[in-house]
């Protein structure tokens, strides 16, 4: 399993190691508390298999991308997985862009 990318630290702040090289906290997650992934996102290798979900769900984060990858929009997507908000989806898209542009950048 390859590991998440974790978007840049603020200016100053130390590089975080990938989730993957992370001990879990008491309560199984990996997502540090203060990740900006952690309002959106959990990875708990006691949920789910340890596959990304959105936080509070058991809705996989490949799901959103699954749906938007075949074409659908959205809303559809938001229809059939009532647990997960419409911030919830557009924060995880915006986390995944800055993560990709991020490691362009540093190509």
């Amino acid at each position: 399993m390859s590991a998440l990318p974790t978007p840049p630290p603020p200016s100053g702040a130390a590089p975080q190691p990938p989730l993957s090289l992370r001990q879990p906290r008491p309560d199984g997650e990996l997502i540090p508390h203060d990740s900006p992934l952690a309002p959106f996102i959990s990875v708990d290798p006691g949920r789910m298999s340890g596959e990304p979900c959105f936080k509070g769900t058991r809705v996989p984060i490949k799901t959103l991308f699954d749906h938007l990858r075949a074409g659908d929009p959205m809303s559809e997507f938001l229809d059939g997985f009532p647990p997960v908000t419409q911030a919830q989806a557009a924060a995880v898209v915006d986390l995944a862009s800055m993560g990709l542009l991020e490691g362009l950048r540093r190509l």
